[in-house]
């Protein structure tokens, strides 16, 4: 292995031609097995060469190589949808005695027009490159893997910076997710409809690049006797010292190009806070943009970054150093915390003194508190492109009291900076942004795997991740992680507590999963592992958020996401009465019948409480709070239906009353939401609206006509934006869409997020009809009884479809109609003893 310019990728011999589809790489990098590189690697589908990124008239890609030169730099790649991994490419043959090559990646195409991609992302770690740029000076031919994965793209670009010209001969990602072709998976799903087969793909593939196998992704930091070497990328900061103030800390550091990064007084929500990068007088890559980071200098920012993205930072402030600083040379840096700002010196000179006063308008209470500025923890992260060696870290207090110290020559210390590998197979809350646990948001991954992958491994390690991290004993006592971190560890979650908590309804979310996963699959014996955790936080719920004069859930510490952070609301309330009526018949299944009894009461008692306050008979829908019945939301109708509060009348009043809530192509969140350009609508909120609507039909006897118009503007109108805007297309769902059909938070937007796939289990369910349900016996059983009359509402004359089992095999079934008969198959595959009811008519 040739490692090539200063550690921040490696050359290894050429091992791949450009080609279509999947191809084997034949020598992977030497590290440790936990973060051994795929074998596999994703390869692009078509190519241009030009001046500047092109969408139109791509080529399809050949095993011929392409050449780079002064007069067409730019190769434009096109992976047809999101594939993720460690960029590589290989270079044949260099017309000088170096070359500089950018790569630049993006999921929608916009992105390769902006100097950073569609990123940068820098709030949270998340195992992956924080820049969706990076630039490499290759001195001799052979293949340069990216140190970093790129969590999730469609485009990407190689530019040539030099004034020179480079061979390529492949270029592609080595998988860090396993991408499989929608035919390939053991669920499918297939109709009529060519739009409705693609709705139903999106889902697939966004679980497919957002959930990921333990191990898989490696540490960002590389730790050896010289310390950790840290590349370009959001700092992480230590766990152990959010509550210290006013103190020094010092550590030593080697720039191996560029700068070395770090911050003091950092917040334990995302580490925001003062953040400090001391440049060298080494060479310049020619794509560093030295007004942002200029050689030889101190720059100092605060917030997330000395840059702005979608989150805003304060303007950065510079200082010369007053002696060079070289390149491969140690050198010790401290940062005092003092009365009026931050004293900065390397080798005992005075470098930089930076004054609070420009940062105090940037101090976010919700990063962490309102004292970040004198009081949080430390940590290390360069920016892009850089890399430095960091070790002896030492945080002292001004009387001289020693409060840590740390030679990060040990890889125990990486759960601590949160750049630990992941231990559990865990799903992301998208593939290349926030991609951290959001456990909230899983519970449409997690039907999402049942009904497509059939992962049903990656659904019982999230529970077991979850109940690892969850509070025994406090004031959080019950309460699981919402927003954890891959490279954190169970051990460090009361430092996160309450910062990372926010949405209090994700705890309300996490209870559903758990009813949902029993729903599917009968599986006792993982539940009844977790049974005491499960009624531990429901009676926190209960405790805590449980309001006795109304009777539903309002507290002044928690925030509601489901009702717009309002407390006595429809939403949350409705939400909890879900996961109780579910989790009565776990705990009836596990034998448990006092709990049975007691969740079944709380149940009648939301009910009861949501029909006698929330339902605005004169409006005739669920108000979103108490605080004012003229408002209603998505959620308040949505989930009062599927908890089945609503009756037949209040239901179909419910769903009429949603016309309140259109906007150009789909539902607003609620009624308090204005109408502008910037109005977002989101698919995770319309997937909870859309099998809400199935279930009033089915079991509220709400009518066809009543449920179709807003049925075929979700699936004929609103997703379908997601699949017909080759621009934006990936694959996958979306996280938000403006109500002009574009990306809905902009070059931000995550295109690749699972919590936007609700029509891949809901047509599944209900197109196909091949869903689980409670029997007359109170267990959950298979049934094939597809909503006919919805389906040729919706155009459909035929569907066809595998839906797969927890302990392998599927169900394998389909229907047609022609001239009022229907047709059916079912089958059950490679499992014995799985019952399914059929309920098909004849005619129709």
């Amino acid at each position: 292995m040739i490692v090539n310019s200063p550690t921040s990728y490696y050359v290894l011999p050429s091992v791949i031609a450009l080609g279509l589809g999947l191809s084997d790489v034949v020598e992977a990098i030497t590290r440790p097995a936990v973060n051994a590189r795929s074998q596999t690697s994703y390869t692009p589908v078509a190519f241009a060469i030009g001046t500047a990124p092109i969408i139109d008239s791509l080529q399809p890609l050949s095993e011929n190589a392409v050449i780079l030169s002064p007069s067409a730099p730019v190769l434009t790649l096109d992976y047809g949808a999101n594939v993720a991994g460690f960029p590589y490419f290989d270079v044949t043959s260099l017309a000088g005695p170096a070359a500089q090559i950018e790569l630049k990646y993006s999921e929608q195409f916009e992105g390769l027009n902006l100097k950073t991609g569609d990123g940068p992302w820098l709030y949270a770690l998340g195992l992956m490159n924080s820049f969706r740029t990076e630039t490499f000076n290759i001195t001799t031919a052979g293949t340069t893997e990216s140190f970093f994965i790129q969590g999730g793209q469609r485009w990407q670009t190689v530019t040539l910076l030099s004034n020179t010209s480079v061979t390529i001969a492949s270029v592609g990602f080595k998988a860090s997710v396993d991408i499989e072709p929608l035919d390939n998976l053991v669920g499918k799903f297939s109709s009529s409809s060519d739009v409705y087969d693609g709705l139903w793909g999106l889902g697939a593939r966004a679980v497919q690049a957002s959930c990921v196998e333990a191990n898989s992704q490696p540490s960002t930091w590389e730790i050896s006797n010289d310390g950790a070497l840290i590349r370009g990328q959001y700092p992480g900061v230590s766990a152990k010292g959010t509550n210290y103030g006013d103190y020094t800390m010092s550590f030593s550091t080697k720039i191996t190009r560029g700068g070395s990064g770090w911050r003091v007084a950092a917040g334990p929500n995302g580490g925001y806070g003062a953040y400090f990068v001391l440049t060298s007088d080494g060479p310049q890559l020619l794509s560093t943009d030295t007004s942002i980071v200029p050689p030889n200098s101190v720059i100092a920012g605060y917030g997330f970054s000395i840059v702005n993205f979608y989150l805003s930072s304060a303007p950065p402030l510079y200082y010369s150093n007053p002696f060079p600083i070289s390149e491969n040379e140690w050198y010790r840096v401290s940062t005092t915390i003092t009365s009026s700002g931050y004293n900065i010196s390397v080798n005992g000179t005075q470098f930089a003194f930076v004054p609070y006063t420009t940062f105090l308008p940037y101090v976010n209470a919700g990063f962490g508190g309102t004292n970040l500025i004198t009081t949080g923890s430390w940590g290390f992260g360069p920016f892009m492109d850089q890399a430095a060696y960091v070790k002896d870290v030492e945080v002292v207090e001004q009387d001289g009291t020693v409060l840590y110290t740390n030679p990060l020559t040990s890889t125990d210390i990486l759960q601590e900076y949160l750049v630990a590998s992941n231990s559990y197979a865990v799903c992301l809350d998208g593939a290349k942004r926030d991609r951290e646990i959001w456990i909230g948001d899983f519970v449409h991954t997690a039907r999402e795997l049942a009904a497509s992958t059939g992962r049903y491994d990656f659904i019982q390690s999230m529970i077991e991740f979850e109940f690892l991290g969850q509070f025994t004993s406090g004031p959080a006592a019950g309460i699981v992680p919402i927003q954890d971190s891959m490279g954190s560890g169970p051990q460090f979650q009361s430092v996160y507590y309450p910062s990372q908590y926010s949405e209090t309804d994700y705890q309300l979310f996490f209870l559903l999963t758990l009813g949902d996963y029993f729903a599917l699959t009968s599986d006792t014996a993982l539940l009844s592992k977790y049974w005491s955790g499960t009624k531990l936080l429901v009676e926190a719920m209960v405790n805590t958020y449980l309001e006795p004069s109304t009777g539903l859930l309002a507290n002044s510490s928690a925030f509601w996401f489901t009702a717009q952070g309002y407390q006595n609301a429809a939403a949350p309330t409705a939400l909890f009465a879900i996961a109780l009526k579910q989790l009565a018949i776990v705990a009836k299944a596990l034998d448990d019948t006092i709990t049975a009894s007691h969740y079944t009461t709380l149940y009648t008692n939301l009910s009861k409480a949501i029909n006698t306050q929330l339902w605005n008979p004169s409006s005739g829908f669920y108000a979103t709070a108490l605080n004012d019945l003229s408002e209603t939301s998505i959620l308040a109708n949505a989930f009062t239906i599927r908890a089945l509060i609503a009756n037949t009348t209040q239901a179909t009043t419910a769903i009429q009353s949603l016309s309140t809530l259109f906007y150009l192509i789909g539902y607003k969140d609620s009624t308090a939401i204005g109408n502008s350009p910037t109005t977002q609508l989101s698919p995770n909120v319309q997937g909870f609206l859309l099998e809400s609507l199935f279930i009033a039909y089915k079991q509220l006897n709400v009518t066809s006509d009543i449920v179709l118009p807003v049925l075929k503007n979700l699936l004929d109108v609103y997703w379908p934006k997601m699949l017909n805007q080759n621009e934006y297309y990936t694959g996958c769902s979306w996280e938000y869409v403006y109500a002009n059909g574009s990306p809905g938070i902009g070059i931000f937007t995550s295109l690749c997020h699972p919590w936007g796939g609700a029509p891949t289990y809901v047509l599944t369910d209900y197109m196909l009809g091949v869903r689980r349900e409670l029997m007359e016996t109170g267990e959950y059983g298979w049934v094939f009884d597809p909503v006919l009359e919805l389906a040729q509402g919706l155009g459909l004359t035929w569907v066809n479809g595998t839906v797969p089992l927890q302990g392998g095999g599927w169900i394998e079934a389909g229907w047609k109609i022609e001239g009022g008969s229907v047709t059916s198959n079912l089958e059950v595959v490679g499992a014995l003893g799985v019952d399914v009811v059929n309920k098909i008519p004849s005619q129709v």
